[in-house]
């Protein structure tokens, strides 16, 4: 095999044979132009030449990048993802990644269009966890394109993301938290049917997802323990049930005795309106459920939170700073990092350290002084 050259104009290129098409068993030929020395065009045509005969050779998609990653988002992430993420990776596709670099070929994207897409979206106030998003969205079809042997390489590898700078968690101390419960507890108007969720939050540290999609048969009120079996999620609009993200999220969490009284009180009130609501009731045997027994909208409780806190009179912060709020005060208790972790329903125990360091010095000052008085007790009783 060897290469044909030409100079047109002041630039040189090769062309070679490159096999046969399957289809019509006419010569495919490739042409490579641009170089400035027929030295560099010998070159570049010896690697070329290289890559066919140690059948490394790929001829890359001409296709424009738009195309293929709405193929992959369709016959590739949709099958491997959650519905509910996969519908956010999508909105990220078409809001965000298809505007910028959508109409660039497949194979002409280079590093510095990444580069200059994550820089443009910084500058447009996106926080830099969802440009890492769309990071991972495009290297992972980018990858998948490499494997299916349509590009040479993942050139998403080759850029860095921003870095995702640590967010101060923020929670209640015990005086808060209290306060929180007894005022909403008294609360006469809104949405009382919340206030156990706000116990499940506060006193087992769950999601609300978890939270909204508990049911009376995930919980054992004799022995106090509830198993989490499923979650809540909001999909193009609708509302459904799934199985928890991952496999440590289905745990079984021990109930401490008040939110077990709490469940049971609630549970006779929720009979109580369903025997009311009669055939109008719809029993999903949920237990955080709306007058009708139908599931609650993430959002409402979002917002019936953030008028609960106005209430309270206590600091605002996010539903989810409850569960925050949860595991620091039981770190703060001397609890077991590792029994928080599972509790939590963390991947790691690793996770729960990273998130709550912020606790770990009052913890490290308990530690040596527990251990400052245990020395001094060993030394009077050897005198």
């Amino acid at each position: 095999m060897k290469g044909y050259f030409r100079k047109r104009g002041s630039k040189w290129s090769f062309s070679i044979d490159v096999g046969r098409d399957p289809e019509t068993g006419k010569r495919k030929q490739k042409t490579v132009s641009g170089f400035k020395t027929k030295k560099e065009a010998e070159k570049a045509c010896a690697e070329l030449i290289s890559q066919i005969e140690n059948n490394k050779y790929i001829k890359e998609s001409t296709d424009d990048y738009e195309s293929y990653l709405l193929e992959y988002m369709e016959n590739v992430a949709k099958h491997s993802i959650r519905p509910s993420t996969y519908e956010l990776q999508l909105f990220i596709c078409k809001k965000h990644i298809i505007p910028e670099i959508g109409n660039l070929k497949l194979k002409d994207i280079k590093p510095r269009h990444l580069q200059a897409l994550y820089s443009k979206k910084m500058d447009t106030g996106l926080a830099a966890s969802y440009i890492r998003s769309m990071h991972a969205i495009i290297s992972k079809s980018l990858r998948k394109a490499a494997e299916w042997g349509v590009i040479k390489e993942n050139i998403a590898s080759l850029v860095t993301p921003p870095r995702i700078e640590k967010r101060q968690v923020r929670t209640w101390d015990l005086e808060e938290t209290n306060k929180f419960l007894q005022e909403i507890k008294k609360r006469k108007t809104g949405n009382s049917k919340l206030y156990i969720a706000y116990i499940l939050a506060i006193y087992c540290g769950m999601r609300k997802g978890e939270i909204l999609g508990l049911r009376w048969k995930d919980c054992d009120l004799e022995k106090g323990f509830i198993r989490i079996q499923q979650t809540l999620v909001k999909t193009k609009g609708k509302l459904s049930f799934q199985e928890p993200k991952t496999k440590g999220s289905i745990r079984t969490i021990k109930v401490p005795d008040l939110a077990i009284q709490t469940l049971k009180a609630h549970k006779l009130k929720q009979k109580e309106i369903k025997l009311a609501a009669s055939s109008a009731y719809k029993d999903h045997d949920l237990v955080v459920a709306n007058w009708t027994g139908s599931m609650i909208d993430p959002a409402d409780i979002n917002a019936d939170f953030k008028i609960a806190c106005k209430f309270a009179d206590v600091p605002q912060i996010r539903f989810h700073d409850l569960r925050h709020t949860h595991a620091t005060l039981l770190l703060q208790l001397g609890e077991n990092p590792k029994v928080v972790s599972e509790r939590l329903g963390h991947a790691d125990v690793s996770i729960t350290l990273n998130t709550y360091s912020h606790v770990l010095p009052t913890m490290q000052e308990d530690l040596a002084q527990n251990f400052n008085v245990a020395m001094q007790n060993i030394k009077k009783k050897s005198l």
